[in-house]
């Protein structure tokens, strides 16, 4: 016998040849791609070799640890001992302490062992058998993917089998006489389950069931049922069962394209547990790409009962929003042409007086101008509005712009400009306007000064202030006609269109008369990444201007006073305020926001009021609070609440307390809610979900919450 000691890494081919072991060993051992040992003997007379002390064989994709290996050439079989690892080519893990294999470790029994799935499913068996490489057959066995303790030996949740086949090839687990246990104690039998196994991402099966209380329907249970479709698309079916006898059919279509995607949801009533049937709705999201610069896109929703969505809980929406079109991009350009369609689900709105949009065209186009510098633009549009009831209007409009900037002295951004809008329109079923075809034309001139002036302070903080002033001039023609206002009757003063030539949101009013608009802005960028900024403006007029109602803050000589304070550190805190002030110091609206993205804080508060504007359909103020935060007040527990209140009523609008506890196996989930508002349709509403995810199939919820700790002992 021949006997090499110690041996730190060793190449079992290399050896054979080396050694000169007798053929029939050379022809089974060198079926290993490599063995690495502390010690390695060989006894020629038996064909036997022994290996120990940190012993590594390889074969292929397979890797065999253990304390001792002993290789019979005869048998050609391996024998292994002492916290054995074994690693398959799918990144499965057996763990046991004696094991008995093929040459190619293909095949064999493994006696105590766990095996460990996708780093996170965790079996243990009296026994594991392997064969063809492809199955483990494991006897008398439980699975969980929770940690288990000294101190907590019962998993939170766990499978226990008689048997349980798992193909590695297929990625499916196959249960017998299957029983599903939770804090030790029995919940559901089943005498055949099968499941996929942890690396499995998609897998046509069950998913996790929800179950809910709600004042409206009583108790009900959603159970969804995954279906794939190849590896492009799939599909969703969820029963949704009340015990008012409410049965719907929620259904969900998925699919990607080389060009694009479709999403389709949709749900039907067999029973709206009011003795109906039929109510349903249907939402699609579409976009494709048709060539390199051209998109097709389509959002759809549709009900065929206002109360359907909120009643069951799809959708809060009082107005459904659908839209299709083709969009053109290119370098210099930009081409829309499209159809919107709304639906209202407001009970004192009229779907056959809320207009849709076909055809709305939308097209810009830019280069640069050879003679005087600058730029120019051209736009065109058209919209038609028509109803089932009421007024059809059809416009199209189109116009040409110029600018230029350029530096002057003492540091001043220069800018000159000049634009001409025309439209026209015809309107029908309004004796307002008559059947004649409207006209208006709007040029526009005017210059922009910007002086930017920059200081760095202590510590390298740069501080920015920047003064600009803004002459408008556009006249209002006498010969225009007056025309039907569509888009242009909710108007926002804020900073963000100070210095707008037109600050009506649509096509249908320009701005007109001689302004100044003046305003400043203050930015203070820190080294450490926050900035701080303050924009305060307002606009001045040669004559007062009655385009705009006196709500808006733009009415007048003078517009309200315009002022803006933000914070923000990106990615973690961002504060707005916004205040529009009045003559008489009133305040005509005040906004604030509050956005903190914290390690275990996250907050989305906000505050608005409005003056009353009758104007823009709002003659009443209004006034509300919404605040929706999510604290992790320990590693595996989470708390979250959203409250939305009408502070001029003095009533709460809606509100929500959810918890949530995670670890390494089980999310659970529990949310109250409480909808205060009541409609002809929908009433007030309390409803109670409870949700239930287990880790450890199909990619459960690896890396969203940390795993139990265990207790040392003392």
């Amino acid at each position: 016998m021949q006997l090499l000691t110690p041996i730190r890494t060793f190449l079992l081919v290399f050896m054979i040849s080396l050694f000169g072991i007798n053929g029939m060993a050379r022809a089974q051992v060198s079926a290993f791609t490599s063995l690495i040992a502390d010690n390695i003997s060989y006894d020629s007379a038996a064909q036997r070799l022994t290996a120990s002390g940190n012993v590594v064989v390889t074969f292929e994709n397979t890797r065999l640890e253990a304390d001792t290996i002993i290789y019979d050439a005869g048998l050609g079989r391996v024998f292994a001992e002492g916290r054995i690892r074994i690693t398959d080519g799918n990144g499965d893990v057996f763990i046991a302490d004696i094991a008995e294999l093929s040459a190619d470790l293909r095949e064999g029994l493994i006696t105590g062992a766990k095996l460990l799935l996708g780093n996170q499913f965790q079996i243990s068996a009296a026994e594991i058998r392997r064969t063809e490489g492809r199955f483990n057959t494991l006897y008398r066995s439980v699975g969980s993917s929770c940690q288990v303790c000294f101190g907590r030996p019962v998993p939170l949740w766990q499978i226990r089998a008689s048997r349980i086949i798992h193909d590695t090839e297929a990625k499916r687990f196959y249960f017998e006489n299957a029983r599903f246990d939770v804090l030790g104690f029995p919940v559901l039998y089943l005498p055949r389950l099968t499941m996929v196994d942890p690396s499995v991402k998609r897998a046509t099966g069950l998913l996790a069931p929800s179950f809910i209380s709600s004042d409206l329907y009583g108790f009900a249970v959603k159970q969804p049922f995954f279906i794939t479709l190849g590896d492009h698309s799939d599909a969703t079916l969820t029963p949704f069962v009340t015990s008012s006898g409410a049965f719907l059919i929620e259904g969900e279509y998925r699919r990607i394209y080389a060009n694009g995607y479709i999403d389709i949801n949709a749900a039907f009533a067999f029973d709206n547990g009011e003795g109906g049937s039929g109510d349903g709705y249907m939402a699609v999201d579409a976009e494709f790409t048709l060539s390199r610069d051209r998109e097709l896109y389509a959002t759809i929703k549709l009900a065929n009962n206002d109360g359907f969505l909120r009643r069951f809980g799809f959708d809060q929406a009082d107005r459904l929003v659908n839209s299709t079109g083709i969009r053109r991009y290119r370098n210099n350009n930009f081409f829309e042409i499209g159809a919107v369609f709304f639906q209202s689900l407001r009970d004192d709105e009229v779907d056959a007086e809320v207009p849709f949009a076909l055809p709305e065209t939308s097209f810009r186009k830019t280069w640069e101008d050879p003679l005087l510098g600058g730029r120019i633009g051209l736009d065109f549009s058209s919209v038609g509005l028509f109803r089932e009831s009421g007024r059809d209007v059809f416009r199209v409009s189109g116009s040409a712009d110029w600018r230029r900037d350029w530096n002057a002295p003492l540091g001043i951004r220069a800018s000159t400009f000049a634009e001409i809008h025309a439209s026209a329109y015809k309107v029908w079923d309004d004796i307002v306007f008559g059947d004649d075809i409207l006209m208006q034309i709007t040029p526009v001139v005017g210059a922009e000064m910007r002086l930017p002036l920059v200081r760095y302070g202590d510590n390298n903080v740069l501080h920015v202030i920047e003064p600009v002033v803004q002459i408008v001039y556009a006249p209002d023609l006498g010969f225009n006609d007056a025309v039907p206002n569509e888009d242009s009757l909710q108007v926002e003063f804020d900073e963000t269109n100070l210095f707008s030539i037109n600050r009506f949101p649509g096509s249908d009013q320009f701005e007109t008369g001689f302004r100044a608009n003046i305003g400043t802005s203050y930015r203070r960028y820190d080294p450490s990444g926050w900035t701080l900024g303050f924009d305060v403006g307002q606009v001045f007029r040669l004559e007062p201007n009655i385009q705009f109602s006196n709500g808006s803050g733009l009415a007048g000589l003078s517009s309200d006073t315009l002022a803006a304070l933000s914070f923000e550190l990106p990615g973690k805190v961002r504060v707005i305020n916004r205040l529009l002030i009045g003559q008489q110091f009133e305040v005509r609206r005040a906004e604030s926001e509050i956005l903190l993205n914290l390690d275990k804080v996250d907050l989305d508060a906000s505050f608005v009021f409005l003056a009353p504007d009758v104007t823009a359909g709002s003659p009443d103020a209004r006034s509300e609070i919404n605040f929706a935060a999510s604290y992790r007040f320990r590693s595996n527990w989470e708390t979250r609440l959203n409250w939305r209140r009408d502070l001029i009523e003095n009533e709460d609008i809606s509100a929500g307390l959810g918890l949530t506890y995670g670890n390494e196996c089980v999310e659970i989930d529990l949310y109250l809610s409480r909808r205060f508002t009541n409609s002809i349709s929908v009433p007030a509403e309390t409803s109670l979900d409870v949700s239930v995810r287990l880790a450890g199939f199909g990619g459960g919820l690896q890396n969203e919450w940390p795993a139990q700790r265990c207790l040392q002992m003392q």
